[in-house]
């Protein structure tokens, strides 16, 4: 997990099997509203490092990639030719590719749907994404492929920005989408979701415990998990929340897995192997 509004500079991994988070070497510079895949982190809110994706490369973070557009509450999808960036506040008609693995970067496809505050999930079943809270309705669910857009599935029951999504599958292995949280121009949510692939609507589930948005979703293991928040109201500043809440499908509820070390909202979250080399420097 790393920056966000209220910790800027701060990267922490969480483990599910402790409960803990150990906190992992600072940002070279601050970071809100990017993303972030594996130890890749690009965009974000600052003009600074819009243009700059950060890498984690012998124990610190350093300006690794250089992208075409600004990036800025974008949203991201790994693909085999590289890592696909989306939309954005700056660049919302856009997408580009950041060459990974030797690959050629540069501008991809068109967006359909201009995507700004929105949120994507990656299709666990078939190499495309889905991405979450388009059109002025922010009820728009659409999925795109490799070459763009492919189609538009069931809009969601409450439309929603600045949420937090991600998908899991069931014991069936049928995938199912979540949203929750988020907030439209007057009002933050603490609805839940979800669109069970064989379903041809959406459908209302238990609430987060409170109504919050700029929280971020991730898949570890098969479990989906909510990251930190902000659950302000009138619009004062700093409501940031530190709890990472975990998806229990069989009881359709939340249960807090933990705490981060800071509290922070408008972040970015994966997921990194814990014999990657990069956890000897977490502590």
């Amino acid at each position: 997990m790393s920056g966000g509004n209220g910790a800027s500079y701060s990267v922490e991994v969480f483990v599910p099997s402790t409960g803990l988070s150990c906190s992992f070497p600072t940002l070279l510079d601050q970071r809100t509203g990017h993303t972030m895949d594996g130890l890749l982190i690009c965009g974000g809110s600052y003009t600074s490092n819009r243009h700059t994706c950060l890498s984690f490369i012998s124990g610190q973070w350093v300006i690794s990639h250089t992208l075409v557009e600004e990036r800025y509450l974008h949203t991201s999808w790994q693909t085999e030719q590289g890592l696909v960036l989306m939309g954005g506040i700056i660049s919302p008609d856009t997408s580009e590719i950041v060459a990974t693995s030797g690959g050629q970067g540069g501008p991809s496809f068109d967006m359909h749907d201009s995507p700004q505050d929105a949120c994507s999930i990656t299709d666990l079943t078939s190499d495309s994404v889905f991405l979450t809270g388009l059109s002025w309705t922010r009820s728009t669910v659409s999925r795109y492929g490799v070459f763009g857009w492919v189609e538009d599935l069931p809009s969601l029951v409450v439309g929603r920005m600045d949420h937090g999504c991600s998908s899991y599958l069931k014991g069936d292995g049928v995938q199912v989408l979540l949203v929750a949280g988020g907030k439209d121009n007057n009002n933050r949510f603490s609805s839940t979701e979800v669109l069970t692939m064989d379903s041809p609507r959406w459908t209302l589930t238990t609430p987060l415990p409170r109504a919050m948005s700029d929280l971020r979703g991730v898949n570890l293991a098969g479990t989906l998990y909510m990251t930190g928040g902000n659950d302000y109201v009138d619009d004062n500043y700093g409501g940031f929340r530190d709890e990472i809440m975990a998806w229990l499908d069989d009881e359709q509820e939340w249960e807090e897995a933990g705490k981060m070390k800071r509290a922070k909202a408008l972040h970015a979250v994966s997921t990194i192997q814990m014999d990657d080399q990069a956890m000897e420097y977490c502590g």
